[in-house]
């Protein structure tokens, strides 16, 4: 078999990988002819190509034309030893370096040898051996794809080696960071917050190579090191350069809400070209632009970021709040979303909710259930589902408050989470597209107070994913009421939420919500429970732990609800219900992992629970499983009374102590109450005498 045939058995002419990359099989084209004909894309002229008169076999390019692997084909019979091999390699990985390609993979389509360009050495795996992993897009184009993109990141002139994925949890610098924005004069939290977004994702979008090498973290950090530029001119570069091409890249949405929304330093040019600039605002920026670096020196680049980091980042900053703008919002704990989500069963095709959303985790979390959920093909995201989160910006006075914040936390967490969504597709145009086809169109804030709440217009959803806000408003019940869409009478904001998810679930749709026990416990929701028990089946009712959220005691619960398609059908299987004590992390401010985690438990047997064809027998069919103290499966009858909603009234005393929720009340004789009440009189006398030779 010639090699042409051999190359051609193996990849055709072009094939795509997963739209990603394109796999051309070349023949006797030049370099020279390739770039003229606009197939590929060097940083060199094809005049100051010394190689521009080669004919590669095999090119891997990128949606930009810029080559991103150089494969040599060669016989069985040139490569069946280590000699003949490396001299294959000799042979042409001298054109791949010149074109500026980091992958160069010698085959002769049985063995593959895979070498960095940049450094003529073997590549090697996380463990260290050698990769050897076949390219064979036709077959295995993902775990292709996949490998491209990680030796793409990982290569450089000093490293062969692909590395371990760690995740980045920034938090510890925003703390510093906030520490150093306390310099500027009338900066708020919610100030400093935006400030640290945007910084993030400045440094966050060189790392992925977003930014060109003119605009990126790099070049501005290279500028305090050139004695031509003041701290002034080199802030001033920021806004009008970096900062411009980031907002030029995520332009805003009909909102006014971007992954950028807000920037504390000020800096311009008087009409004789000298850079102004507040010295608190210069020094300041150049401070926080070291901190990044050293931060860099020792985590490493912003490459993959802790999932979890934009709530504990917007936590940060609330925590420094005083007044009660953000009353009532609550970010749930990454591991109470996730398994939230476990919970319900997501496909193809669903519409999926949260009307509260907050940094979008309940939606990001659910979509990472769909392989590839959204595509970048023919200049449009194609989405195998839709998410939609809504906020809102107003507060009771009537000004923005605190709740625009979220609404660009969302947009920026799902850059976060679709990272590579941008990276593979990184021109101009195509991540504008993105930003107002996935971002934008995913994410929707109210300058209106009831926000959410007004949306009546009947749009329905397969899944509804929600930690609403809990908290009383007079003005946000009546202004809802007075829209006639709620009759309910549900007590709270959260109430009037409850009411509208319902309200807003397609039948057979699914909704699991957090809520308060006052949605359980207050008589006067006694209408709200009637229309719940009329509108949809009850699956679950999950009791979490004080604590649960890290600004708030209140007592929490999870309601699992599926809508009816019909309101005379009645719910002929128990609930189930699960009183939980441990969710896998501290319920302190620290929020550390740990291993005890009865949620997780609690899911699991939800699971078994909901997918059973026999519901009302299941314990008999797997007593070993529900043999569990914290589970019980309550009638839906029960359910009629209203203090059964209150479920943690369904664990008695004694079982609670068993749980180690309760503890074990002391009982005493009548001679041991007695000997005890004589040592509470010996120490009352004890400390008297001590006080007389204190006053003496």
């Amino acid at each position: 078999m010639s090699e042409q045939s051999k190359q051609n058995e193996l990849y055709s002419n072009t094939v795509t990988i997963l739209d990603k990359y394109e796999c051309l099989s070349l023949g006797a084209t030049t370099i020279g002819n390739l770039i003229d004909e606009k197939k590929i894309k060097t940083n060199k002229t094809k005049n100051s190509l010394k190689s521009k008169g080669k004919k590669p076999d095999v090119l891997i390019v990128d949606n930009t034309r810029k080559i991103v692997a150089y494969i040599e084909c060669k016989k069985p019979e040139e490569f069946n030893s280590d000699q003949k091999i490396q001299k294959a390699i000799d042979q042409e990985i001298s054109v791949a370096k010149e074109l500026g390609v980091k992958i160069f993979v010698a085959t002769d389509g049985s063995k593959f040898v895979w070498v960095n360009a940049l450094t003529g050495n073997r590549i090697k795996d996380v463990e260290g051996n050698d990769i050897v992993s076949p390219i064979q897009p036709k077959n295995e184009e993902r775990k292709t794809a996949k490998l491209i993109d990680r030796l793409s990141l990982d290569l450089s002139s000093t490293n062969d080696k692909l590395q371990a994925i760690k995740y980045s949890d920034p938090t510890g610098l925003a703390k510093k960071i906030g520490g150093l924005l306390k310099n500027i004069k009338f900066t708020t939290p919610k100030d400093s917050l935006y400030t640290f977004v945007e910084l993030f994702l400045f440094k966050y979008l060189s790392d992925i190579q977003i930014l060109s090498p003119k605009e990126n973290f790099e070049k501005i950090y290279e500028l305090y090191n050139d004695e031509n530029y003041s701290e002034a001119e080199i802030l001033y570069k920021y806004i009008n350069e970096s900062r411009a091409k980031i907002s030029l890249l995520f332009p805003e949405s009909k909102d006014k809400t971007s992954v950028i929304n807000g920037f504390v330093f000020h800096a311009e040019q008087d009409a004789d070209g000298n850079y102004i600039s507040n010295n608190a605002d210069a020094t300041t920026f150049h401070e926080i632009i070291n901190l990044f670096k050293d931060y860099e020196r020792t985590e490493g680049k912003f490459l993959n970021i802790n999932r979890d980091f934009k709530s504990k980042l917007f936590e940060t900053f609330t925590k420094q709040e005083k007044n009660k703008e953000n009353a009532g919002k609550y970010f749930t704990p990454l591991k109470i979303v996730q398994g939230m989500v476990d919970m319900v069963d997501i496909k193809e095709g669903d519409e999926i909710c949260d009307p509260a959303c907050g940094v979008g985790k309940f939606l990001l979390e659910a979509s990472l259930k769909i392989d590839e959920p959204f595509i970048f093909k023919n200049g449009h995201v194609q989405k195998k589902i839709r998410i939609y989160g809504f906020e809102k910006e107003m507060d009771e006075k009537g000004s923005s408050s605190g709740y625009d914040l979220t609404t660009i936390l969302a947009k920026a967490n799902t850059l976060i989470y679709y990272s590579s969504l941008f990276k593979d597709n990184n021109t101009v145009n195509d991540i504008k597209k993105i930003s107002e086809e996935l971002l934008n169109d995913s994410y929707y804030s109210s300058k209106t107070l009831l926000g959410t709440l007004e949306q009546t217009n009947g749009k329905q959803y397969d899944l509804i994913l929600a930690n609403p806000p809990y908290y009383q408003s007079s003005l946000i019940s009546k202004d809802a009421k007075n829209t006639g869409f709620y009759t309910e009478k549900g007590q709270g904001v959260e109430g009037l939420f409850l009411e509208w998810i319902i309200k807003s679930l397609k039948p057979n749709g699914v909704a699991n919500i957090v809520l308060p026990d006052g949605i359980f416990t207050n008589f006067g929701n006694q209408k709200l429970h009637e229309f719940i028990t009329n509108q949809c089946f009850i699956e679950a009712i999950i009791s979490l732990p004080i604590n649960t959220f890290f600004n708030t005691p209140k007592k929490t619960y999870i309601l699992t609800l599926r809508k009816k398609k019909d309101v005379e059908i009645k719910q002929d299987y128990p609930v189930f219900a699960y009183y939980c004590t441990s969710i896998g992390e501290s319920l302190d401010v620290y929020r550390f992992d740990i291993d005890d985690n009865d949620f997780h438990t609690a899911v699991n047997k939800y699971n078994l629970f909901r997918n059973c064809k026999d519901k009302n027998n299941i314990e008999n069919y797997l007593k070993p499983v529900f043999d569990d103290i914290k589970l019980k499966f309550l009638t839906i009858e029960s359910f009629k009374e209203h203090s059964a909603w209150d479920i943690d009234k369904r664990w008695n005393d004694e079982e609670k102590i068993k749980m180690g929720v309760k503890k074990a009340d002391v009982v005493m004789n009548l001679d041991e109450f007695r000997n005890y009440l004589s040592e509470v009189i010996a120490d009352i006398n004890e400390y008297g005498e001590a006080i007389k030779c204190l006053n003496s």
